[in-house]
């Protein structure tokens, strides 16, 4: 069931009653005693919430959306025993304990009093005001019904108004085949019983069941990203990208087993293989080196979102099985969209939503790939797939997915309510967020027409 007053409730499932003044909001527990219903009274029109015998009255003209159904999303609720003050995880380096309680709202299983450790995490998301956290489990676990994994992440999405950039790209690359694809759950989060924003709960990347699922003492997962903060690192021959070993921890490994390579005997065969793979992608057929299925998924998908960051590169993620025959560097997973799609960029005294019609900045390796043969039949084929299939589907999943949050964008949109500008990126919150989605499909089914245009005129993606 779904009301629409004209005005702040968000009253979700068996639980969460929101209302609205300048948007301050206020919450209680409801359950199966309570019951609102609209009064006229001397003073106005009013919504009237009975609890137990207890009423609250909210001014009809306060009121932004009344929404009520059977389930919610899960709210996630964090104690720091040991600092009761903390509204909000302050460093990356240092977990902390925490105890974690899930109410699954009807949406999934609830937990009680999981004792963890926690800590922030990020690059230019942990310098936002909405931080986002890293999650170490004692055991491998579920939360939320996700694939069971000792590590998560909460990503706060502080930049994305919409709240389903991730989610959507996430659901996106799933779909399209690319391997070790993320899957995500939006959770409401609580520290210290206050309030903090609306997340996705997902995996972290790494080497593991839940992500790639490789055997780390043969296998490698590299990140090319401008940070270069990884402590194994290298700059590729050709291009020189800033290419780091995400996983395995070639320390743990060499713990485990001294008599195997050093770390730096294991970056010295893994930089030599990357480099090799590289010059074959340059000068040669390239795709004896790199999958070319799963290169052709990754491409598409951020080129569908517009996700420029591949070119710098930044959160672009390959890996490989081992160093053997036949064994070849796959792309994926995907990561990090918050600023992609329709990003709001500033424009004078404003701002406006970068144009859907603008090529993919693509680093050298890729402009490499991209120029073979094989890649582009490839390609096309793919996106035929994409237009003619997988479109509508991802337009219909966004709408779901946009009923689903609603009640917690805004929310959220309450907790964090300020316009910011970064220079390159604005920064609005996810209050009105049915006009914020309505602008994010426009801009979808505009790039896609726009890529439809590209292949039409020759081009390779």
């Amino acid at each position: 069931m779904l009301m629409l007053v004209s005005g702040c409730f968000a009253v979700s499932g068996r639980n969460l009653l929101v209302y609205r003044n300048d948007r301050q909001f206020n919450m209680v527990k409801l359950d199966e005693n309570t019951t609102f219903e609209h009064r006229l009274g001397q003073d106005g029109d009013f919504l009237t919430l009975s609890e137990n015998g207890a009423e609250t009255a909210v001014p009809l003209g306060a009121v932004d959306s009344c929404i009520v159904r059977h389930s919610d999303i899960p709210v996630l609720r964090f104690t720091f025993p040991d600092h009761p003050d903390r509204f909000q995880v302050w460093d990356k380096e240092e977990y902390i304990t925490a105890i974690l309680n899930i109410d699954g709202n009807g949406y999934a299983e609830d937990i009680a009093d999981l004792t963890l450790n926690i800590k922030g995490r990020g690059n230019s998301s942990w310098s936002k005001p909405k931080k986002p956290m890293r999650l170490k489990l004692p055991a491998k676990a579920s939360l939320c019904g996700l694939k069971k994994a000792k590590s998560y992440v909460l990503l706060a999405d502080y930049l994305d108004n919409t709240l389903m950039k991730n989610a959507v790209t996430f659901w996106l690359a799933r779909r399209l085949g690319v391997p070790c694809a993320n899957s995500g759950v939006p959770c409401h989060v609580y520290i210290n019983d206050r309030y903090t924003g609306a997340f996705l709960l997902t995996h972290k990347v790494g080497i593991n069941g839940a992500s790639v699922d490789i055997e780390e003492t043969e296998g490698m997962l590299f990140e090319l990203g401008v940070e270069y903060d990884e402590k194994y690192k290298f700059r590729s021959e050709i291009d020189n990208l800033p290419v780091m070993v995400k996983d395995p921890d070639f320390d743990e490994l060499y713990e485990d087993d001294p008599t195997g390579p050093t770390p730096e005997e294991r970056l010295a065969v893994w930089e030599a293989d990357f480099n090799k793979a590289a010059a074959s992608a340059e000068y040669g057929e390239g795709f004896d080196e790199f999958d070319l299925d799963s290169f052709v998924n990754y491409l598409l998908v951020n080129n569908v979102v517009g996700n420029d960051e591949i070119g710098y590169p930044k959160s672009l993620f390959i890996h490989k099985g081992a160093i053997a025959e036949g064994e070849r560097y796959k792309f994926g997973p995907v990561w990090d969209f918050d600023a992609a799609f329709n990003r709001l960029s500033p424009a004078g005294d404003s701002y406006a939503e970068i144009s859907a019609d603008a090529p993919l900045w693509l680093n050298g390796l890729f402009r490499a790939l991209v120029d073979k043969p094989e890649f582009v039949e490839a390609y096309k084929a793919r996106f035929e797939v994409f237009e003619k299939e997988i479109l509508p589907e991802m337009l219909a999943f966004i709408d779901e997915y946009s009923v689903l949050i609603e009640p917690s964008a805004r929310l959220d949109g309450c907790r964090w309510p300020d316009f910011e500008s970064y220079g390159w990126i604005c920064r609005t919150p996810a209050f009105d967020n049915k006009e914020a989605v309505k602008s994010l499909k426009e801009w979808i089914v505009a790039r896609s027409a726009f890529l439809r245009s590209r292949i039409e005129s020759g081009y390779a993606y």
